[in-house]
């Protein structure tokens, strides 16, 4: 008598939860797909936001300073 591998009969309705697609990894992965763009875009944002307000401050106080010299 050999021994025969019992097959489960609910295995194809089961199969769904066992794809790649529907992994943890994935779904977090693909949850908010432009965030680290976003967060990229934001940081270059930053930078630029600080590089223009100094050379706003400096060009305000030479201003400042050449004004003072006339009066």
């Amino acid at each position: 008598m050999s021994i025969q591998k019992l097959r489960d009969p609910w295995a194809k309705r089961e199969a769904w939860r066992n794809t790649p697609q529907l992994s943890i990894r994935n779904s977090l992965r693909h949850t908010w797909p432009g965030l680290p763009w976003g967060v990229g875009a934001f940081i270059i944002y930053l930078g630029a936001d600080a590089v223009i307000s100094r050379m706003n401050n400096q060009i305000q106080s030479d201003r400042e300073l050449s004004r003072s010299q006339y009066l």
